[in-house]
């Protein structure tokens, strides 16, 4: 064939990257279950399926160390199936060797795409030797009987078997572009709440349709983008059982992931940011929570422990539970540490459990001796509290010694266009996220009383704590009879924001604050008003230390 008719495999390369994922994390997910249970042998045909396919398309783009280590794979299923060898625990290990190394290989294909040179060839294929070397010898049984095919999918017709080919209506769509469209909408708000302020009070009946029809398709072009980057979370969730598996035998414990809530859908910016502070969540129940199986059996627990990892729909939020059947945290323990580790002074023993609860989300704190790969190094609940507050949500903790631990997160299903209510301090505009308001009231300055050094009303039978934003922000303020208040709610707690009017409700796209800016505590970004003013939002749990750490007691 002449150069110029030859076909450019590489052109194919991002397909093969997206559908080999795809097949690592079936497979994945067949061998938890075979593992579990080493009688579904049904799960090798997934598993050979995905090792058949990676080998095929392997060979196509010339990547022949992976088609031939896929090959050996394929070959070790096939003989377990026919009853050659046995399905035993090494044997599945061996399979999770294999398809790490598998997704390593082709990981690299995929960062090199651009590169006609390999430089670790040659520990690729000491890597694939040792491999085959283990397979001769894995699993091996004499005369085990056969095992009976399975029924093929689809109908017969003259004795041969009729696939069922699907319809696919779904199509892959780079997130960038969709980054790229929200933007878009949310310019297309800016302008929206633009025109709102310059036409007001305009008396074109003609005018104000237009207005109307424009307003309503803009908020169903919002809506319909917002739709198009929902995920379910169980995109990340699906990658945790391998994960507690894996920590779970390297602490020789015996652990059950139990996931609730996969089809629980959440913005994929949302998502993306959570993964590392879950998984942070699930090491500490493993390596902190579940004791290890004898411990279990002498307190008269189940030797296997279990982590609930549980995602629910909470209006415009999302609550995730990683909770545990462990040990609890001992906060006597927990004090002592941080006394020894000089985290507070002797002198300052007598601290709450709420105190000590806080504690364990500072930066460096850990109650383990050793750095281990697991823990020690005290960043991993740190990690947490940062992502929760980034994202604009909060992380909880409930415990009870000798019965477990549930850290829960609460986020936003979005964070990009958010519904705020805008409030005025002198000259300036801020923004509250409007799912946190609770009610707005006027109040006297005389209903202010003071106790205890703090400022607080009375909200029918309820005592809630005032603040007013101008002392918070430090801005100059005229002193007037009454005030505005704009009563908050996170969780089971409740404050009072005093401020000098109440603007209105407005819909608007969040914009980053630059780095320089990020670093003043109590605003999570900005917003350009109707008038073409810059409103900040306001990050109310950085700002009044709303950390919302529950005093309760926890009951699996």
């Amino acid at each position: 064939m002449p150069d110029e008719e030859k076909i450019d495999f590489t052109l194919f390369l991002n397909e093969y990257l997206n559908d080999a994922r795809d097949g690592f994390q079936r497979a994945n997910d067949a061998l938890l279950a075979l593992e579990k249970d080493r009688s579904r042998t049904e799960r090798l045909d997934e598993i050979g399926r995905v090792f058949h396919t990676l080998k095929s398309s392997s060979s196509m783009l010339g990547f022949e160390n992976i088609s031939d280590l896929a090959h050996s794979a394929e070959d070790l299923l096939g003989k377990m199936k026919q009853g050659e060898r046995q399905v035993t625990r090494e044997a599945i290990d061996l399979l999770f060797e294999i398809m790490d190394t598998l997704q390593g290989m082709v990981k690299e294909k995929g960062e090199r795409q651009y590169e006609g040179k390999v430089e670790t060839q040659h520990i690729v294929s000491l890597r694939i030797t040792e491999l085959k070397e283990k397979i001769e010898m894995v699993g091996t049984v004499p005369n085990l009987p056969p095992l009976n095919p399975p029924l093929a999918k689809g109908g017969t017709k003259g004795g041969v078997t009729v696939p069922v080919i699907e319809k696919i209506d779904t199509i892959r769509v780079k997130m960038v572009l969709l980054d790229v469209l929200f933007n878009q909408v949310g310019e297309l708000i800016i302008t929206k709440n633009r025109l709102d302020t310059l036409l007001h009070g305009t008396e074109s009946k003609e005018l104000k349709e237009v207005l109307a029809v424009m307003e309503r398709t803009i908020n169903a072009m919002q809506e319909n983008v917002s739709a198009s980057r929902m995920v379910p979370v169980d995109e990340i969730f699906q990658k945790f059982p391998r994960i507690v598996r894996d920590l779970a035998r390297e602490q020789d414990k015996e652990i059950d992931l139990v996931i609730e809530g996969r089809e629980i859908e959440l913005d994929k910016s949302v998502l993306d940011a959570i993964s590392e502070p879950l998984i942070h969540l699930l090491r500490n129940a493993v390596g902190h929570g579940i004791e290890p199986a004898g411990e279990r059996e002498a307190m008269g627990k189940d030797k296997s422990g279990i982590i609930r990892l549980v995602a629910k729909r909470a209006e415009n939020h999302i609550l995730i539970n990683v909770e545990d059947d462990g040990g609890g945290i001992d906060l006597e323990r927990m004090k002592d540490v941080a006394i020894r580790k000089g985290f507070v002074k002797p002198e300052e023993g007598s601290l709450s459990d709420k105190e000590i609860m806080k504690m364990l989300f500072s930066p460096g704190f850990s109650s383990v001796e050793d750095v281990t790969g697991l823990s020690g190094r005290g960043i991993g609940l740190n990690v947490v509290r940062t992502a929760a507050r980034e994202m604009g949500g909060t992380v909880e903790v409930a415990t009870e010694k000798g019965k477990g631990t549930r850290f829960s997160l609460t986020l936003p299903l979005t964070t990009a266009i958010v519904q705020t209510l805008m409030v005025e301090v002198s000259d300036h505009v801020f923004a509250i996220p409007s799912d946190i308001v609770l009610e707005t009231m006027r109040i006297g300055v005389l209903e202010i009383k003071e106790i205890a050094d703090r400022k607080v009303f009375v909200r029918g039978e309820e005592v809630i704590p005032f603040i007013a934003l101008n002392d918070a922000l430090g801005i100059v303020h005229k002193k007037s009879d009454e005030f505005n208040v704009v009563v908050i709610h996170r969780g089971d707690r409740l404050i009072g924001l005093g401020v000098d009017g109440v603007v209105g409700q407005m819909e608007n796209i969040v914009k980053p604050l630059d780095p320089i800016a990020q670093k003043f505590r109590g605003f999570s970004g900005g917003m350009i008003m109707g008038d073409g003013r810059v409103a900040l939002l306001l990050d109310i749990p950085a700002l009044f230390g709303f950390e919302a750490v529950r005093e309760e007691r926890y009951q699996i």
